[in-house]
């Protein structure tokens, strides 16, 4: 029988555990080499969504379409030819002529959208309706299709009279219809110190101001 000697066993068992602490080390190294690679290639990955949607956007060079807002109210965008629909006070509308086609209704050479219907101040193009020494103005403002009347010569009552009865005529539309409008009739303070800070209202519409 062949006795082995006993630090023959002690060397074997202790290179068999290092052996063996050197192997489970190599294998955390390259558990950790492969978590690293892992980490890298999905890292980079990820960023390749971001990348091509930046991409994309850049080569897109078509121009956004550019809406242009309208200068026009609702009753301009309804007009057509010899008509022109008008917001009226009771949320309704209101057919009338339409006036921007009658030869003396002038635009304001400074105000874009406002039109002035008859008489108006000399604006540097000749017309039978432009003179310096106006009775009355009336303005139309399209943004808002309201109505501005202006009376500018005493007796301003007659005034207001030859200005609603023009603005009827023109518009082609009735008294009932006139007050539905939205306007204000009013006077300056160089003219009427009274009824200046008033609003008059047309002669024949419920509430209006008796004038002389």
């Amino acid at each position: 029988m062949i006795q082995i000697p006993l630090h023959s066993c002690n060397e074997t068992k202790i290179f068999m555990s290092k052996t063996l602490t050197i192997s489970i080390g190599v294998l955390i190294v390259i558990g950790l080499v492969v978590l690293i690679i892992f980490k890298l290639f999905t890292g980079s990955n990820s960023q390749v969504p971001t990348t091509n949607t930046l991409y994309t956007g850049g080569l897109n060079t078509e121009p956004s379409p550019t809406v242009s807002p309208s200068l026009s109210g609702s009753g301009t965008q309804a007009s057509s030819g010899n008509t022109i629909s008008i917001a009226a006070t009771n949320g309704g509308t209101i057919q009338a002529n339409n006036f921007k086609n009658d030869p003396a209704t002038t635009q304001d050479p400074i105000n874009t959208g406002y039109y002035y219907l008859g008489y108006h101040v000399y604006g540097g193009v000749p017309d039978s309706t432009s003179t310096n020494t106006l009775p009355y103005v009336i303005e139309y403002i399209d943004t808002t299709q309201y109505f501005n009347i202006e009376l500018l010569q005493e007796p301003i009552g007659v005034t207001r009279q030859q200005a609603e009865q023009y603005l009827m005529a023109h518009l082609g539309i009735s008294q009932s219809q006139m007050c539905e409008l939205n306007y204000m009739v009013s006077v300056p303070y160089s003219v009427n110190q009274f009824y200046s800070s008033r609003s008059l209202g047309f002669s024949f519409c419920p509430g209006a101001t008796a004038l002389q």
